[in-house]
Order: C-alpha cells, then structure tokens, then sequence
C-alpha cells in the first residue's frame, strides 16, 4: 500500500457506543480500515431516534454572561458551556460524523493541501473536515436549532441569523493541526486594504458555536485560540507569535464553546491514541453571504419538514435578494 493510501481510521462501528470519556481506543494498524458499514443503513441510530423535544439548558446558563465573554472588548471572546446535549445526541452525531470522516479520507487523499482558490482559506484544506451537516441526518437538523445557539445568536448577529455552515472537524490519532486562522468572513482579501482594522468598532460578522463529540485534551489535539484576538480582526500572519499566546480550549463531550468569528485559533496536532471530533455551527447575520451554499444541500424533505426555527437558521424564508425592476 502506497504511503498517501494509508489511512488512520475513526472508530466508526464503535463510536456510537462509546462513553465520551472512552475513546481513546488503539489503533492496531495505520493500514487498517475498522469498517463502519457500507452504508448509513448500517449504523447504530437512525433519524428515527433523534427527539426534537428534548434540549438541555445548562442550570448555570446566563444569556448576559455569554455575550459579555464573546463581545465585549475586556473578555477573551470565547466561553464553554457544560453540558449543553445529551450523551444519546452525541452518540448519534459522533457515530454518523465518524461514518462520513472516514469516507471523505478516502476521497481526499490524492489532494494537494497547499493549493486553494482563497490563501486565506488553506486551513479548510483540512482532512478531517466533513461539510453540509445538514443533509446527513436529522440529528444534525436538531443541533443546529438548540436554543442557546439560537438565543446567542439573535443577541449578537440579529433576528434573523442564518447558519453559514455546518461541518465537522476530526483530528485523528498523528494529524498535524490546522494553520492558524480567523474565520470567513473575516479574510484579509475581503478587509478594506487601506485600513485592516476598520472592522474593530463593526458588529460581529460571524460567532462560531463548536460542540465537542469527543473529550477534547491538549493531547488530542483540542483546538487552539487566542484570547482577546477577536477585538482588532486580523490574519495569525505569524503562527509563531500565535502559539506563544494561545491556549488549548479543552472539554468533555457535550460541551460547548462559543467564539468571535474573528477570534484567532486553529485545531492542533493529535499525539494521543485517540480521535478526537467536534461539530462547527458558524452563524452570521441574513446580510453576509453564506459560507457554505446552505440552500443547495436542502432537499425537499428538509423543506418539507423543517420547523420555524429550522426554516429561520437556514434563510429558507429571506425575501433578500429581490428584483426591483
């Protein structure tokens, strides 16, 4: 087997079942495939099991508290939530995004990770990246519209914030991290040239909500951030000078962080023996274009079923852009 076929698998079969402060399993062989099923028939959960009506509020949850940390120019613009899904939700979405982690290794194995389109956008050349969450399961579906996601981000990008993307992010076991970055649409091309920092007294153009699948240790490879990089948007240009003064935002499985889309940071490299998995919700306000092309993942039965708060997040309902003429 040629060096770029080997491939260091997830625990796919396993996952689901696995307690979240257990998965720092083995792997036998970096050549070897642990099978996870041929398809999703073959998992676990089905989207028969996910319970829209069963959300966890935090007992210490405060709205104020949370947009003090991620806005305020005293606060570090980041806070962890405990808590905030259940073990069963985590199982499901560890399991299915475990399933598509390992599939997307295969077809991205030939890819060449310092070619893209956008310089700024290198770090999402990124292996254990698996995009448009919202079309594969309905757990997915559920994460996505959790109130406090919703109630942060109304507070702090609108009423009608829409999602920009919904990915997946797994560092598997001898994975180097990411480039340090800042998040869209925070790119140097996209900042006027004459004036990088014209932004500092702008509203918030995008909150990142990560929520952690597995434990996430400083040997596993939990991501990394700068506190306080968020209050004067700028590009890590020196990763040197961004380790020197970041942190490891470490975590149980479950557990939430929030962040300024303009926060610096970055996943880090996994030197344990085990995986390590989070879901990315990026939010921004109906007026920044999203991310991902959202509308072009939802299929009809998405359409056809999705809640009001669903049908908000995704901007099923935006009027905007209207032909005027």
């Amino acid at each position: 087997m040629q060096v770029l076929e080997v491939v260091l698998l997830v625990l796919c079969s396993c996952v689901g079942v696995l307690p979240a402060n257990e998965n720092e399993t083995t792997l036998n062989s970096a050549e070897k495939k642990i099978d996870c099923g041929s398809s999703e028939a073959e998992l676990k959960y089905s989207d028969k099991d996910v319970d829209f009506d069963n959300f966890i509020i935090p007992s210490d949850y405060n709205l104020e508290k949370v947009l003090h940390a991620v806005t305020d120019i005293n606060a570090p613009g980041w806070i962890k939530l405990e808590g905030v899904f259940s073990k069963e939700d985590v199982e499901m979405a560890r399991e299915r995004v475990a399933h598509h982690t390992n599939a997307n290794f295969y077809m991205r194995r030939f890819e060449n990770q310092d070619e893209h389109e956008v310089q700024d956008e290198l770090h999402n050349n990124y292996k254990g990246l698996v995009w448009a969450l919202i079309s594969k399961g309905k757990i997915f579906e559920k994460m996505a519209q959790h109130p406090i996601i919703v109630n942060v981000s109304s507070a702090i990008l609108g009423q009608t914030a829409q999602i920009s993307s919904l990915a997946a992010n797994t560092v598997l076991p001898g994975m180097k991290g990411q480039l340090p970055h800042v998040d869209y649409p925070y790119y140097r091309n996209f900042l006027p040239k004459d004036d990088p920092f014209i932004l500092d007294n702008a509203p918030q153009l995008a909150t990142q909500f990560i929520t952690l699948l597995t434990d996430f240790t400083e040997e596993n490879g939990a991501t990394a951030l700068r506190p306080y990089s968020h209050i004067r948007p700028r590009y890590p240009d020196d990763p040197k000078d961004f380790f020197a003064n970041s942190i490891q935002m470490t975590g149980k499985a479950g557990d939430m962080v929030i962040f300024a889309g303009a926060i610096q940071h970055c996943a880090m490299e996994n030197g344990s023996k085990g995986y390590r998995s989070g879901i990315l919700q990026h939010m921004a306000p109906s007026y920044v274009k999203p991310f991902e092309d959202i509308l072009a993942y939802i299929n009809d039965d998405i359409r056809s079923t999705a809640s009001p708060t669903l049908r908000g997040l995704l901007g099923l309902d935006n009027p905007y852009p209207i032909r005027k003429a």
